[in-house]
């Protein structure tokens, strides 16, 4: 029996999952749901910097990381969008510091704190405390193409249709369905209200010149990209709207402004802003159900929720969601 699988999600989550699902099962037939096209996705903007927001994540962004690294020393950037990348993050509250030492300080390369003397030298209005590390970031253009095209290499399928019912796929003949719909991922699976959006806002500016990124808190920044860096952000809870309007640009620029002054009147290149899925925490979850029209048995496994850290986490938790679909099968 070849198993039918369908993966609903065309960004990371959807594509890491297609990807090492396809590799731990090759006979499998796996399809990849998608309601609007990738440029349109929340996967398609960020500069994807790895960072870890919360401590329970840590393994799963350490074989995220082992991922990243194997990419960097194999394949060129420009075809996988994974560059390795250095730079700071400052902060008042020494805690939050040493949260991201705890969550990761082991897997990045070079974690440290910085000293008086360096702070006060990069620095025109230096927060009380600093880290410095050297991680991977890979380009959300970039990176979930080169996903792809692997997939459509294993012969995936790829189908462009809006997903309202996880029974109705059922029915359309498959055994496994892979909930990768991020915001929309509890929704969809019918016993979940704890999702919510995360709006984010980012503009692109034209600076060759700036090569590390610089981060004040977590809603602060700069991260290179091959062809721009990326300034940002906004992370506003519970906010639907996406259209970017002046007051997002004023706040963004001058907030990172003030903590890099050589960066005032950029060339704005481009502008993007996206709902990411906001959840407690990530959802990796089998469940054995049987649609209500035609009684097909099948089993759905859910993967959502990565918040703003779904390039980080992505591959990670991609493996743990594998080993369940192989449980289903009896593999």
């Amino acid at each position: 029996m070849i198993p039918k699988i369908a993966v609903i999600g065309e960004g990371v989550i959807g594509c890491t999952s297609a990807l090492q699902i396809a590799k731990a099962i090759p006979n499998s037939r796996i399809t990849v749901l998608h309601d609007k096209p990738f440029e349109k996705s929340c996967s398609a903007g960020p500069a994807g910097l790895f960072r870890i927001d919360y401590e329970e994540n840590t393994e799963y962004g350490r074989a995220s990381f082992a991922w990243f690294s194997h990419l960097y020393r194999t394949t060129k950037g420009t075809e996988t969008g994974v560059k390795l990348v250095s730079g700071h993050i400052q902060s008042d509250n020494l805690e939050s510091l040493k949260q991201q030492q705890r969550a990761y300080g082991d897997i990045v390369y070079n974690f440290r704190f910085l000293d008086d003397r360096e702070r006060l030298d990069m620095f025109p209005e230096p927060s009380k405390h600093c880290i410095h590390y050297t991680a991977y970031a890979s380009e959300g253009n970039k990176y979930v193409p080169y996903l792809k095209n692997l997939l459509l290499e294993q012969k995936v399928e790829f189908k462009q249709e809006e997903v309202t019912s996880l029974d109705t796929v059922a029915d359309g003949g498959y055994d496994i369905i892979v909930n990768c719909a991020g915001l929309y991922g509890g929704k969809l699976a019918g016993d979940d209200d704890t999702c919510y959006p995360i709006r984010g806002v980012i503009l692109e500016v034209d600076a060759p010149w700036h090569k590390h990124f610089n981060y004040r808190d977590f809603t602060t920044f700069t991260i290179p990209k091959e062809h721009s860096v990326v300034i940002g952000s906004t992370k506003q809870d519970n906010r639907w709207d996406l259209e970017i309007t002046d007051e997002d640009r004023n706040d963004i620029l001058s907030r990172y402004i003030k903590l890099h002054p050589g960066m005032r009147e950029p060339k704005i290149v481009k502008e993007w802003s996206a709902l990411r899925p906001g959840r407690k925490h990530v959802r990796i979850e089998a469940q054995k159900r049987m649609a209500s029209g035609s009684g097909k048995e099948y089993t759905v496994v859910h993967h959502y929720g990565h918040g703003s850290n779904g390039f980080t986490l992505g591959w990670g938790t991609a493996i743990e969601v594998t080993k369940l679909v192989k449980k289903a099968l009896g593999l």
